[in-house]
């Protein structure tokens, strides 16, 4: 994090087995409190999960399509790094961007092709119940058509209990995609909670049923354990997942 007030930026650095790399570079410049240009290489804004593990609420993500290299796989088009420019406000109630990317899910830096926008409000309606409505665009040169995206969700949460329904529909080139994800998450004790998720998806005519149930524990301040069991029923075949993972934060 750099603060060179009214001027702020953060870079984001990600790693895995074999490679380090640069997952987030962006600056932001704060015309108020409320309003705010942020320019770089930043994260996606259509969607209700977290990108990051520490904000999930279960070990894995909502959807069983996964991103496995293929630019039509619908969970590659969810919260990704692009590069551009975004105006956002937010003022507590109401909040607004709009953003104009160099790509938004194909994989162009910096260069003229694949222009892309995306749009999104928020509001909060009362205290702890909040929505947001989005929609992001892009035309696809090399393949002479476009991917668009409409996205919806809406939580509440109200002390303890934390309740989510989202709703997507993409348009991807020839492909359509659909998907509702319903969460319920409740924080029993200071040391406990527990998350019960279910997802249901339709791409190009295949479907997939998905449902989750993760226990969340708290050590300490920067150390967590969680521990899933997923189920999936797909026209490819059915799965079971079980996973432990522990969290650090520093």
């Amino acid at each position: 994090l750099f603060d060179m007030s009214p001027v702020t930026a953060e870079l984001h650095i990600a790693m895995d087995k074999d490679d380090i790399g640069m997952e987030q570079a962006f600056g932001r410049y704060s015309f108020n409190q409320d309003f705010h240009l942020t320019f770089g290489r930043q994260l996606t804004v259509l969607g209700y999960e977290a990108d990051e593990a520490p904000g999930l609420y279960a070990v894995t993500n909502a959807y069983y399509y996964n991103d496995d290299g293929n630019t039509t796989s619908p969970t590659s088009y969810r919260r990704n790094y692009k590069d551009g420019a975004r105006l956002n406000f937010n003022n507590g109630q109401f909040g607004l961007t709009l953003g104009l990317h160099d790509g938004y899910w194909a994989n162009d830096d910096f260069n003229s092709d694949n222009i892309a926008i995306d749009l999104a409000a928020s509001m909060m309606i009362i205290p702890g119940l909040e929505a947001q409505l989005g929609y992001a665009h892009e035309e696809i040169d090399s393949a002479n058509s476009d991917v668009s995206q409409f996205n919806a969700w809406v939580a509440y949460s109200p002390n303890d209990l934390t309740l989510a329904l989202e709703y997507d529909n993409f348009d991807i080139l020839a492909d359509d995609y659909w998907a509702l994800m319903l969460l319920a998450n409740y924080q029993f004790v200071d040391w406990m909670a527990a998350t019960l998720r279910y997802s249901h998806e339709d791409y190009n005519d295949s479907e997939a049923d998905r449902i989750t149930l993760a226990l969340l524990f708290t050590i300490t301040d920067n150390l967590f354990f969680n521990v899933e069991y997923s189920t999936t029923d797909a026209d490819a075949g059915d799965y079971d997942e079980f996973y432990v993972e522990g969290l650090l934060t520093f």
